[in-house]
């Protein structure tokens, strides 16, 4: 079922449900999993930001502003942080730095510009949510950043955005497990056969962008993985054993690039 959530909605009502984010971290171990990390990094909420700056621009003009330049220390910088605390309580505004304000801006500008990127992020909904109750067999939600009838849109804010760069990322992130996750729970949703596209923008000046469809040697990796981690999940569920690193001693060898 395709649902209009809040983030909240999503994130807490269906937290029963298993997600990407979810698989990635039961196939690092289960305890990950059972455990995960619940705090937003600085370079979680830019993300976050540029996400709201791409993909529903007028709900980021009335979310977000830039923080007042004071110091908080004297009587009128508190009376302004005061004042931003009180709108942040009230309206939900959120306070973001100018120099965050401004990156965020140009990456939008700089997305929308791209006749890749843009001829994607057309005709379709962004950030809606989708949850199956019986995905072989458990229940899976997934919130596509941009979702057609013909595909799915990634937004991706990384360091390097050429292709070497940034399939090194799809892997050691798990994007690839995201992707398949992503096209064949909205497959068992509606029946449509959809595409799956990382739109990677970089993170500083100049801001460049590149679009890259998943191919379908990487969504057939992606679909193996994440079959496993819901293996794993159900294993973990019914035991009611969420176990984390090996209690053996290991032998660590030389990685395969270093014999290399």
């Amino acid at each position: 079922m395709w649902r209009e959530l809040t983030d909240s909605e999503y994130f807490n009502d269906f937290r029963n449900y298993i997600s990407s984010t979810d698989i990635r971290r039961l196939l690092r171990s289960p305890a990950h999993y059972k455990n995960p990390t619940r705090f937003e990094s600085p370079a979680m909420a830019f993300g976050t930001l540029v996400h709201t700056f791409v993909l529903e621009p007028g709900v980021a003009e009335a979310r977000y502003r830039t923080r007042a330049d004071v110091d908080g220390r004297t009587k009128e910088g508190k009376a302004v942080r005061d004042w931003e605390a009180s709108l942040a309580a009230q309206q939900g505004v959120q306070f973001v730095t100018r120099s965050d304000y401004d990156a965020a801006t140009s990456i939008a500008s700089a997305v929308r510009t791209h006749l890749g990127a843009s001829a994607l992020l057309a005709g379709g909904l962004a950030e809606v949510s989708g949850t199956a109750d019986d995905f072989y067999g458990v229940a899976a939600r997934i919130r596509p950043d941009y979702l057609t009838d013909g595909h799915i849109v990634d937004l991706k804010t990384c360091q390097d955005g050429r292709p070497d760069a940034f399939s090194r990322s799809v892997m050691t992130f798990g994007y690839a497990i995201q992707a398949a996750f992503y096209v064949d729970v909205a497959e068992a949703l509606d029946g449509n056969k959809r595409d799956f596209y990382w739109v990677a923008v970089e993170k500083e000046a100049p801001y460049a962008v590149a679009v890259y469809k998943a191919s379908d040697a990487m969504l057939q990796y992606g679909r193996r993985e994440y079959k496993r981690g819901i293996e794993l999940y159900k294993e973990c569920a019914s035991l009611d054993l969420w176990p984390a690193y090996s209690q053996q001693v290991q032998t660590l060898e030389l990685p395969a690039w270093i014999k290399e």
